[in-house]
């Protein structure tokens, strides 16, 4: 159930449900719970009451979720809804977020090889330095 506090710190949290928050539920719950500001959900599903079951079964709070149903709108939504720091699993979620939303790419089986030691990106998300 969404709560309905005000954004008293003025910074808006923005998180992935699928692949981040299904991966860590306590830690995400801690700090959804412990965030002064408002908390958005982002995440690319279609059933709507699925991703509120979901994010009731992990006692996340939150107060607005927003469904999307291609990459670049998650980018849309953030910068509409003017979400400071998001939070994805995807590298390809996060390559058109302007500059002015910090961006956290969590770590999971999906985007990095554990036992290479190695973050798994395409051409498009990726620059290899040296």
């Amino acid at each position: 159930m969404p709560t309905t506090s005000q954004n008293a710190s003025g910074l808006t949290l923005g998180i992935d449900l699928d692949g981040v928050i299904t991966d860590a539920p306590d830690f995400f719950s801690a700090w959804t719970h412990s965030w002064p500001g408002k908390v958005i959900i982002i995440t690319f599903r279609s059933d709507r009451q699925k991703a509120i079951d979901d994010l009731a079964s992990r006692n996340i709070k939150w107060n607005e979720l927003v469904l999307v149903d291609r990459f670049d709108a998650k980018a849309e939504i953030i910068e509409e809804k003017n979400v400071d720091l998001y939070i994805d699993d995807q590298p390809e979620m996060l390559i058109n977020i302007k500059s002015k939303t910090h961006v956290m790419l969590f770590r999971n089986g999906g985007n990095y090889d554990f036992d290479e030691k190695k973050w798994m990106l395409s051409e498009q998300t990726g620059k290899l330095v040296c």
